[in-house]
């Protein structure tokens, strides 16, 4: 798993935008986590080459950071607040109905490898909670356990359809 000559010639023309070299270490770590779903371990010293950081210092920065990974995870990644206001409003319900509905625990694959549930920080809209995210893109408002399966069960049912082979072959 390591970055070809383009991509590195990529990231340092990019952290060549920075006053320093570690500024850039965030891009670099989404840069890798686009290219394998996650961050490998691996990955971490070729970064630190790139930004002088120490591999430590970078996994600090994924630790920090809760939409940076180190695992890999499903074909859908469901992040389900558990801020206080999701947590008032049954957010805990909802995560709990989440792990029941995929029958693995938090932040682990189902076995068809479709989706990954996580328990998130506050995703910023209180309002309109409890609410999970859905691949960094779709918002999911006023959730209750119910309809948390539903959308599980739809995002489960088209990574799986996605992935089957077609009548053309």
């Amino acid at each position: 798993m390591k970055l070809n000559e383009q991509e590195i010639a990529h990231l340092v023309e990019h952290i060549g935008h920075y006053p320093e070299k570690r500024a850039g270490a965030i891009y670099c770590l989404y840069y890798v986590q686009d290219k394998y779903g996650y961050i490998p371990r691996e990955s971490l010293d070729e970064i630190s080459e790139l930004t002088s950081l120490s591999p430590l210092q970078l996994d600090e920065l994924i630790t920090f950071y809760t939409l940076l990974r180190r695992r890999p995870v499903g074909r859908n990644l469901m992040r389900v607040c558990t801020s206080i206001s999701c947590h008032i409003r049954g957010g805990e319900k909802v995560l709990n109905a989440a792990q029941k509905e995929t029958k693995v625990p938090l932040g682990e694959i189902t076995s068809d490898g479709s989706m990954t549930v996580l328990p998130s920080i506050c995703l910023g809209l209180c309002q309109k909670a409890p609410v999970a995210l859905v691949n960094d893109v779709d918002v999911l408002e006023n959730l209750t356990p119910e309809t948390i399966s539903q959308h599980i069960n739809k995002y489960m049912n088209e990574a799986v359809s996605a992935k089957a082979p077609t009548a053309n072959g």
